[in-house]
């Protein structure tokens, strides 16, 4: 039997994880380039970036071991929201999942404010310099949605399993008187 409020959190820990898992192999940022005397495309991804320019020159930061770290990070978490969404959960476990959930989320909320002036320096540099008439396309790629979304869920994650369980008395059946439950002497 599940807590539905925490199996969802823990739900979107999985997803999180996922997202994060993938996000290094897609675009984080394309940019094209096209005008009369030249056409290119350079696609930026977790692992460094690939051009069909004349000439490859220069090198970016490696993002995808930073994204797949936070992402192991999430599926151990997500392991134990799991364990803490169970009813039959002790309030140890909770601790536990939320803690393990804050500690993932923190560090892939500093792996994805690294990424984002990484993004926005691509974005104000990519540019035709000198070329005249030439047209200039940039694109945020799928892969930094994905790590957006990602992190978002792991906050969201971390909130949800923050939250204190609250428990319900049982109701009256008809053919009879129903027996209080005593709460937990500890509620989180």
């Amino acid at each position: 039997m599940w807590q539905p409020r925490r199996l969802v959190g823990a739900l979107f820990a999985l997803v999180s994880a996922i997202l994060l898992l993938v996000s290094p192999f897609y675009p984080l940022f394309i940019g094209r380039l096209i005008s009369s005397t030249a056409n290119f495309t350079m696609t930026f991804d977790g692992w460094g970036f690939e051009t069909d320019a004349p000439a490859r020159v220069g090198a970016i930061v490696v993002n995808a071991y930073g994204l797949i770290f936070a992402a192991v990070m999430l599926f151990v978490a997500t392991i134990l929201t799991f364990v803490g969404a169970r009813i039959a959960a002790t309030q140890g476990n909770r601790r536990v999942a939320a803690t393990s959930m804050a500690i993932a989320a923190a560090f892939t909320l500093g792996v994805a404010v690294t990424v984002l002036p990484q993004l926005t320096n691509w974005m104000d540099t990519f540019r035709a310099t000198g070329l005249p008439g030439a047209r200039v396309d940039t694109t945020v790629g799928l892969g930094f949605w994905m790590m957006a979304a990602g992190t978002f869920l792991a906050l969201a994650a971390t909130a949800i399993a923050g939250l204190p369980t609250r428990y319900r008395e049982p109701e009256t059946p008809p053919s009879g008187i129903a027996v209080p439950v005593q709460p937990p002497a500890d509620e989180s």
